[in-house]
């Protein structure tokens, strides 16, 4: 599993095709379409909420990354996107049951002695 500084995924929203990137060193969340970036912002606090326009039509995007990372793209209806970084959402996951793995470990080995 190689290191990736900027993780990107492709999206289909409003019938336009997005990228959705985030960059791991400078915390830098972006979705663009092929001319022009849609929304950019540094994710610097945990829960972050923005209104966003793609094709005239209006979405709510909502990043969290406190314990589990998780972005979605809301729209009035409902869930339009799920999770738009679905690499980072499994990655955070895959951390989370590792760190929980190694407390009950040493939970274990020191209740054992």
């Amino acid at each position: 599993m190689a290191f990736e500084r900027i993780q990107k995924q492709t999206h289909t929203i409003a019938e336009q095709t997005v990228v959705v990137s985030y960059d791991r060193f400078t915390t830098r969340f972006e979705i663009k379409n092929k001319q022009e970036v849609i929304f950019s912002s540094l994710v610097l606090s945990p829960i972050k909420t923005s209104n966003i326009v793609i094709n005239k039509q209006k979405f709510t995007l909502k990043i969290l990354w406190f314990i589990l990372w998780q972005s979605q793209l809301l729209s009035s209806k409902g869930i339009v996107v799920q999770e738009l970084l679905q690499r980072r959402r499994r990655k955070s996951i895959s951390l989370l049951v590792y760190f929980m793995l190694i407390i009950s470990v040493k939970i274990g080995l020191g209740l054992m002695a």
